[in-house]
């Protein structure tokens, strides 16, 4: 189908132009604009939309005991200044990301998820997510492959907190989920998704 965006991950710039040009249209960035310099130019000179994820540390060392004083704070404070870098590049379509599980604890993951619409401020929309994440695992004892249940608590909370996007592996069900989860959402809450201009 070609009405259906599609998403590159990838922190280097040169997979991202690559993907862009071969008609991705977006890039999911987990470095939040920190590991390539060039990548934000390059998300800007093909029109795409970009989310920028935070991330404590890299992927080897995120979870190698991630601290913060206020883990809403700070993410909010670095996606704030990276769409701020993003938006100096032209890049004009911008998502953000709190990052579950990239260099957070179980605590601090509930604690973004209980406060998403902490991130309101930032006028972009809200990507999470929670999908089948360790944190779901380490509150059930199950592995990966037993967290349908678990997931499906989480893409509820993410909706009813003010998440706009949701990232997940079980599209059937989970698409389910968020038809319910956005019916019993405050109806006020229903047009305060920011829109791509």
């Amino acid at each position: 189908h070609t009405d259906v965006p599609i998403s590159v991950d990838t922190y280097k710039s040169a997979v991202a132009s690559a993907a862009l040009s071969a008609g991705a249209t977006i890039v999911n960035n987990i470095s939040g604009l920190t590991f390539d310099s060039h990548l934000a130019e390059t998300v800007a000179r093909h029109g795409a939309t970009l989310i920028i994820m935070h991330m404590r540390g890299t992927p080897k060392t995120m979870q190698q005991n991630p601290e913060y004083r206020d883990v809403v704070l700070e993410v909010g404070q670095f996606l704030q200044s990276q769409r701020e870098v993003a938006l100096q590049a032209g890049i004009r379509q911008i998502m953000v990301d709190p990052g579950i599980g990239f260099g957070k604890t179980l605590e601090h993951n509930l604690e973004l998820i209980r406060r998403l619409s902490d991130f309101n401020f930032l006028e972009a929309p809200l990507l999470v997510g929670p999908s089948r994440k360790s944190f779901i695992g380490m509150i059930l004892d199950l592995p990966v492959t037993e967290r349908l249940e678990g997931t499906a608590a989480a893409v509820t909370a993410c909706i009813l907190n003010g998440a706009h996007v949701l990232r997940v592996h079980d599209l059937k069900e989970m698409k389910r989920v968020a038809r319910v989860s956005d019916a019993l959402k405050p109806r006020h809450a229903m047009s305060s998704v920011p829109q791509f201009g």
